[in-house]
Formats: C-alpha cells, structure tokens, sequence
C-alpha cells in the first residue's frame, strides 16, 4: 500500500467511490514507514468514528461540505500502527474521536510520539483501553511510564518497557 492508495481508501466523498469503510480493528502494522503517516492515520480514525455522510450533505453537492455524525458505536477498538510515522497529532485525533471505544493501540518503533501525545492520549481515553504496546519507542520515559494518571490502579497494561519506577507496565 503506498500513503496515496490508503489517503484514497479512508477519505470520504470521492466521485465514483464507495465511503471509507466503518472498521473496528485496523492493523497498518505491515505497511511502509512513510505509507503509514500521520494524515493517513487520521483519516482512517475519523472514518472508524463517523456514522455515513447525511443524505443533507451528499444531496447539497457541494464538495468538501461534508456533514458527518460521530457513530454512537465510537470508533477504532485496536489499532497496531506499528513501524510508521504517526506523531502526537493523531493521539490528539484517537483521543477524540475513539475515546470510548479504544481498547487497544500497538505502537511499537514509532519514533515520532513523544511522553506528552501518549500522555494525553492516556488521560482522554475512557477505562475501557487496557493494552498499550510500545516496544522500540526509547524515547517514551519514565515522565509518562510513571506520570500518567492511571498508574495507580488505572487498569492499562503498558507492554515493552522494562518496570519505572512505580509503574504497572509489564516486561512481556
């Protein structure tokens, strides 16, 4: 798959298209770095998340007027991106629009996500999410390991880190 290809899968309203699919599980783990990057990502969350486009919106023709509905449903339940180029900016997006639905997110070797983006992530998302993966990702430090604000019995599982102090990640 190439970032082309996938920005095309997963954007809305494209002549002669179908819509992006409603997907719940969505593994980009085996893709190119560079085909995996952070508007690819974004799309695919806000199309996970949204209902369809309204008959209102596809009828007014008018192109990038798009009205959506956030899907009562959430969005993206797992997501292993694993390998790519996302950045804090699509914490920012699973956070928003998958906060209560995401149980799991794999994001092992993505340099670009920094203590902050996973820290917010961590602080938005509802109870539910109880698996982060992040083997390969050295620049993720104690700051979150043992800043977040589910450390103490906060139910998240973070694997691929050998234990901070203090934190409840696990060595598997």
């Amino acid at each position: 798959f190439t970032a082309a290809g996938l920005e095309t899968f997963f954007t809305f309203d494209i002549p002669g298209l179908p819509d992006p699919p409603t997907l719940r599980y969505l593994n980009l783990s085996e893709c190119e770095f560079d085909a995996i990057n952070k508007d690819v990502v974004n799309l695919a969350i806000t199309a996970s998340a949204v209902k369809r486009q309204t008959n209102k919106a596809r009828d007014s023709g008018k192109s990038g007027s798009c009205a959506v509905e956030i899907s009562t449903m959430g969005g993206l339940i797992s997501l292993d991106v694993s390998g790519s180029s996302i950045t804090d900016e699509n914490m920012e997006s699973l956070a928003s629009l998958c906060h209560v639905s995401l149980k799991e997110l794999k994001i092992n070797f993505c340099t670009n996500i920094s203590d902050k983006g996973l820290g917010y992530l961590v602080s938005k998302v509802k109870h539910q999410f109880n698996r982060l993966e992040i083997w390969g990702c050295a620049q993720i430090t104690e700051t979150f390991l043992d800043g977040h604000c589910r450390v103490d019995g906060g139910g998240l599982d973070i694997i691929g880190v050998w234990m901070a102090k203090g934190s409840r990640g696990s060595k598997q």
